[in-house]
């Protein structure tokens, strides 16, 4: 009888060191999935409306006062940088390029597509320029900036 209660303790013993076994290597399998998919994540941040001031920007790429178009008030990455146009908008928009320094490179020209790519070389940060197509007195007030900022969507790695 002794053997037999031995017998059955061992096989108790067994069945409980396989089942802890496949827990740890569930485990191990979940933590190392969980840290693949957050590495392949990217983390991207859309610019709002409250990042933009009524202005315009010259041919230099320099903010000047205006009240026919809105302007971001800071300068942002190029990085994975894409513009939505939302479907129906009253706006056309204008992407202003800069190097690292601060430095203008280029513009666009009046974009009213979505922009995804054909960034300059060396720009390191943008600027854009959102002015409505459908402004009844041709002048952006406070009201408005909110309307025309929400047309087009910017969209950038963090």
């Amino acid at each position: 009888m002794a053997r037999y209660t031995l017998k059955k303790h061992a096989a108790a013993d067994t069945v409980k060191w396989v089942i802890i076994f496949l827990i740890a290597i569930g485990l191990i399998g979940a933590v190392v999935t969980l840290f693949v998919m957050l590495d392949r994540q990217t983390t991207v941040t859309e610019i709002g409306g409250e990042a933009y001031t009524i202005a315009t920007l010259d041919e230099n790429g320099e903010q000047t006062e205006g009240d026919t178009s809105i302007v971001t008030r800071d300068t942002f990455t190029t990085d994975g940088l894409k513009v939505e146009l939302a479907d129906e908008a009253s706006v056309t928009y204008q992407l202003f390029f800069y190097d690292g320094e601060g430095n203008f490179i280029s513009a666009t020209g009046d974009l009213s597509a979505d922009f995804d790519g054909e960034i300059p070389e060396n720009a390191a940060y943008a600027k854009c320029e959102i002015t409505p197509t459908a402004d009844e007195d041709g002048k952006v007030d406070l009201s408005e900036v909110l309307g025309y900022a929400g047309q087009v969507t910017i969209t950038v790695n963090k």
